[in-house]
């Protein structure tokens, strides 16, 4: 019998919310483990180690980027390839601007009115401080208010306002 596992790799606490939200029931079919392991605070040699292991026992294995200060979305594989270069740029999820950009894209005009938010008809150039000054005032916590978001989310919205995230969701049969 064969055991199928996939292992995420996401930067952080914000990434691993989104994948779990959103992308975990889409891939949990296809596998009998789906693990969500965030890189950031790890040393490089650790996320190799632990990247070579997942090969090791032909695990499949994403890694999630946002694309920061790169030009381009190669550019940025190329850059992660860098520090990881057993990782095939075929796993690497570039997410464009940051994941706030896809928490934000997500939101339909009706529910953006709701949580008091503009509407927006993109969300490609969306970063973390522009994210972080729409928060509401009520929300008192940024996590609450990316919890309310998710609650509301809907992928055809997101897959329209965010190319990186149709991109993700056309590779991965979304």
């Amino acid at each position: 019998m064969s055991f199928w596992q996939l292992l995420v790799f996401v930067e952080g606490d914000d990434d691993e919310r989104f994948f779990d939200t959103i992308f975990r029931d889409r891939f949990a079919p296809k596998y009998d483990l789906v693990r969500v392991w965030k890189y950031a605070k790890e040393p490089t040699k650790r996320v190799a180690s632990l990247l070579r292991s997942a090969q090791a026992m032909a695990a499949d294995h994403l890694y999630f980027a946002d694309i920061d200060d790169a030009p381009c979305v190669s550019a940025k594989k190329e850059s992660v390839q860098k520090k990881l270069p057993r990782l095939d740029p075929g796993r690497i999820a570039v997410v464009v601007a940051e994941i706030e950009s896809w928490y934000l894209a997500g939101i339909d005009q009706a529910h953006s009115k709701r949580l008091g938010l503009y509407p927006c008809r993109t969300t490609d150039t969306t970063t973390k401080e522009q994210f972080d000054l729409m928060i509401p005032s009520r929300f008192r916590k940024r996590t609450d208010f990316m919890v309310e978001i998710l609650r509301f989310f809907s992928t055809e919205t997101a897959k329209q306002k965010n190319r990186s995230f149709r991109h993700f969701l056309e590779r991965h049969n979304g």
